[in-house]
């Protein structure tokens, strides 16, 4: 992304003319036909400006400096702004999670504490606490062997901002059976 800048360029961008210089609204562009009178829609410096400055704006506020020769600025100013934080800044990997900064200082944790567990609580410590709270997790119990006798499934029973406990609830099932550990999505900020 570049702005323009061959030798007919302005060196300040020009204010805009009044809203509704054409001859309809909303506008958009007409293929024209010269032969019946209709003409093409012509670009003027108004809307070429908006749409310059509005790609602009967006790898600007990313802190991407406009490079003319990088044509992935705008997908790399949207990843930075909205999925990666910095392109990948932020990102925490700890041994059994990951820590993704989101839009809004939002963070989404994904991980996972194997071991073989059977009914009865079940805590765990976040590799990085949560700055201020926890405010969801899901977690899904795991079956490594695919055996049926793996019946016991998680519910929440706490979280805070440094981890979460689940209850290790029995299926519905009388034989004392076990699970090969949880994996979980918290969301926090």
């Amino acid at each position: 992304m570049y702005r323009i800048d061959g030798p007919t360029r302005a060196a300040a961008l020009p204010a805009p003319l009044p809203v509704g210089t054409g001859s309809s609204s909303p506008g958009y562009f007409a293929h024209g036909d010269l032969l019946a009178g209709v003409p093409y829609t012509t670009l003027d410096p108004d809307w070429c400006n908006a749409i310059q400055e509005e790609i602009a704006g967006v790898v600007e506020a990313a802190e991407i400096d406009l490079d003319k020769a990088n044509h992935g600025q705008l997908l790399a100013a949207l990843q930075s702004l909205f999925v990666l934080q910095g392109a990948g800044a932020g990102v925490i990997v700890g041994t059994n999670e990951a820590s993704i900064p989101l839009a809004g200082g939002f963070i989404l944790k994904v991980g996972n504490q194997a071991g073989t567990y059977s009914e009865g609580a079940l805590t765990h410590v976040f590799d990085n606490p949560f700055p201020n709270a926890c405010w969801a997790v899901i977690p899904v119990s795991i079956n490594t062997s695919a055996t049926v006798n793996k019946d016991i499934w998680p519910q929440r029973q706490s979280r805070s901002a440094t981890g979460f406990t689940l209850f290790l609830n029995l299926g519905g099932g009388t034989t004392t059976n076990s699970i090969d550990g949880v994996d979980y999505i918290a969301v926090g900020n």
